[in-house]
């Protein structure tokens, strides 16, 4: 028997360590130096590209292409076309270069080249709102400190399991929707200090590769600012004001939050928005059919217009239905992830117990809506009866407290 065993074992092995071909069944799929988001982009294949798989990690797996390019693949690369992720534009390495050269339609280079004298935005961050806060090293170290002396990221992702809801897109009208509100909400500039961005994004990465988007490109900046918001763009770049962090009082609280912000990208709730505003676009050709029809000129207004749209309704709340929805997947994705989620739950109870609560539902702080109280039963009611808290789930306070912000 045992020697059946390990029979098994090396043909299992052996299956995993056998190059064989594949084909790509999803465009822009960025091949990166590593097995994770947070590694360089060396290049881009697009779907029916050939390549041999010459290692299996399960969630990434290590290919060369047809030119000879060696590098990692998310597995999202071979999904079915039903439940496939295009990353668009972003699946490029955005964090070394300005945004508006990657850009190909004439009316989204004419909206960058108004914006970038607007004096209201950070011109730093919409050039480049993709930033590389922490080296893989750094995040990696994080990891095996977080997981060190219980369970593995898998068998938290195992025992918490989640499913991707529809195709997932993102087109250059949302890049530049995206980059504006990052700007606009980043004005008062970011935040110095290193070490809290570091580990800010180190627990964003943590939280990224515990949803179905594991090889998501994420960034998070943390505005200096005492205001108190959140606000995820569907790029996956999250503005957090410093106000915010100052509210936190412990890591799974900010996983949460973190959680919270990507399950409004994961969830497609600010893309839904966007282009419900923009009737006119074609879904595959970007700003074609609107570019025919009224004229470049027409068509940078036209995104201006949108851009403060977007903007104005990201500072003044989301619909009650889409913050309940990331309220509970984003405390799956904490949980995923190992963290103890009741850090949502007193987060937001703390909060409204800080600031002067309002009756107006376009409240520009959307934390802190009239339904608040409602909000924070429905949440309760859902951990209480569907998970259960066990030893495994961390908050991870005394780390917290080396990093937060007095």
């Amino acid at each position: 028997m045992k020697n059946f065993i390990q029979l098994l074992l090396f043909i299992f092995i052996l299956i995993k360590s056998t190059a064989f071909a594949a084909t790509v069944m999803n465009n822009n799929i960025s091949v990166r130096e590593g097995a994770g988001a947070f590694y360089a982009v060396t290049t881009v294949l697009n779907k029916g590209d050939e390549v041999n798989i010459i290692k299996d990690n399960d969630s990434w797996k290590k290919v060369k292409t047809n030119s000879g390019v060696t590098g990692w693949v998310s597995s999202n690369a071979f999904k079915a076309v039903a439940s496939s992720i295009d990353y668009g534009i972003i699946a490029q390495d955005l964090s070394k270069r300005t945004i508006s050269k990657s850009m190909v339609t004439a009316a989204v280079k004419g909206f960058f080249e108004n914006q970038i004298k607007n004096p209201l935005l950070n011109r730093k961050i919409l050039e480049q709102p993709h930033q590389q806060y922490n080296s893989p090293e750094s995040y990696l170290r994080f990891k095996n400190e977080t997981f060190e002396g219980r369970w593995k990221q898998k068998k938290f992702k195992r025992k918490n399991k989640i499913k991707q809801k529809g195709n997932f897109y993102i087109d250059e009208g949302m890049v530049a929707v995206s980059a504006y509100i990052v700007a606009k909400l980043t004005a008062p500039g970011i935040i110095e200090d290193q070490r809290v961005l570091i580990y800010v994004n180190n627990v964003a990465q943590l939280i990224v590769e515990s949803t179905e988007f594991f090889d998501l490109p994420v960034t998070v900046h943390i505005a200096d600012s005492n205001e108190i918001f959140a606000n995820a763009t569907p790029i996956g770049v999250i503005v957090i004001s410093k106000g915010m962090i100052k509210m936190i009082k412990s890591e799974h609280e900010l996983a949460c939050l973190i959680g919270h912000e990507l399950s409004h990208v994961t969830l497609a709730h600010g893309s839904t928005e966007i282009e419900i505003r923009k009737p006119l676009f074609a879904a595959e050709d970007g700003f074609s059919e609107i570019d025919q029809e009224l004229g470049t000129d027409a068509d940078t207004q036209e995104l201006e217009s949108m851009a403060n749209e977007m903007y104005e309704r990201s500072i003044k709340g989301r619909k009650d239905k889409y913050e309940m929805e990331a309220d509970t997947r984003g405390i799956i994705y904490a949980r995923r992830a190992g963290y103890n989620i009741s850090g949502m739950v007193s987060l937001l109870k703390r909060i409204q117990a800080s600031l002067p609560r309002s009756l107006d539902p376009d409240d520009s702080q959307h934390w802190i809506p009239y339904h608040m109280n409602t909000r924070i039963q429905s949440l309760e009611k859902y951990m209480g009866g569907k998970f259960k808290h066990g030893k495994q789930y961390k908050k991870f306070q005394r780390r917290y407290s080396k990093f937060c912000i007095h």
